[in-house]
């Protein structure tokens, strides 16, 4: 429990009030001095990203009929339970739309996984990948 919290409780809140003041002015007091023997350097944490390359969006087929979509899980919370509901509604009302459900080798959403990329490529294949954030 903080200091001048259980002196609150045992002297009442006047007298927590007058030590916290008298901390708070010893510790501003001692900061001051310190600053006067050093020079800090402050970076900013957050950096700066590289520029970004914009990229024309993939092209679209005119139908699915006939196509495969491979869903690609990621293997991040549950997204793996999205795809497969999504398999279900394409079984249910796009019956000519051939789905495959794939779970991503290569670790992470960001890391290739050539294998599966050319298997999906091999076929004509569309791809929905589930990354959750």
């Amino acid at each position: 429990m903080c200091l001048i919290k259980r002196l609150t409780q045992r002297f009442g809140r006047g007298i927590s009030i007058a030590l916290g003041v008298a901390i708070v002015t010893v510790t501003g007091q001692a900061l001051a001095q310190y600053d006067k023997d050093r020079m800090y350097t402050v970076l900013n944490p957050t950096g700066f990203p590289p520029p970004t390359e914009l990229k024309a969006l993939a092209p679209r087929p005119e139908s699915l009929d006939g196509k495969t979509i491979y869903f690609v899980d990621v293997t991040f919370n549950d997204g793996d339970k999205l795809l497969m509901e999504m398999q279900k509604w394409f079984a249910t009302h796009m019956p000519n739309v051939k789905t495959e459900f794939r779970v991503k080798g290569g670790g992470g959403y960001t890391a290739e996984d050539p294998a599966l990329y050319e298997e999906i490529e091999a076929v004509g294949g569309l791809m929905v990948m589930a990354i959750g954030h």
